[in-house]
């Protein structure tokens, strides 16, 4: 878990840091980033063997939390047995980092289920002897920011002094 919260650090301590974006932007990982999206929509586990580090987090867009890379895999290989087989496109991808550790920020839409909902993926990488690793990724779902909020005078009523 060592390598996660060094991970979570740098790319903490590098977006606190003002900076050009365009200075930042890292295609290696933009590049990564499609060839998981190109591996998920050919269902292709043995990509995510070696892509996914091995204290991996995965947080899913309804709270569920996965570490380590075996729960991944298995969540992954359930989604590859479904049919119609899941198919994701991605937009927007932002990246950054600096030095071995990068983030990538991407709106994903699943196209297989009209059911579900797009999102935004966020996720962490490092780069270590085998390459470039996940080491976390986090899903939300694009509807969360379109939840109304509570109005301030429903939450708190007004003061009414006497």
């Amino acid at each position: 878990m060592s390598v996660l919260v060094l991970a979570l650090a740098v790319a903490v301590q590098a977006g606190a840091q003002p900076a050009d974006p365009a200075a930042q932007a890292r295609p290696e990982i933009a590049a990564a980033v499609r060839r998981g999206l190109a591996a998920y929509n050919a269902q292709d586990l043995a990509y995510f063997e070696a892509a996914v580090a091995p204290d991996a987090v995965y947080i899913m867009d309804n709270g569920l939390v996965l570490a380590g890379r075996e729960y991944v895999l298995a969540l992954l290989n359930g989604f590859f047995s479904r049919t119609p087989r899941p198919q994701l496109v991605a937009s927007e991808i932002v990246t950054g980092g600096r030095g071995d550790v990068a983030w990538a920020r991407f709106q994903w839409t699943p196209t297989h289920a009209e059911k579900l909902r797009p999102g935004i993926a966020s996720a962490i990488f490092v780069r270590g002897a085998a390459g470039w690793q996940v080491v976390s990724i986090q899903l939300t779902r694009v509807a969360h920011a379109a939840t109304p909020a509570v109005p301030a005078a429903a939450s708190h009523p007004p003061h009414q002094g006497h």
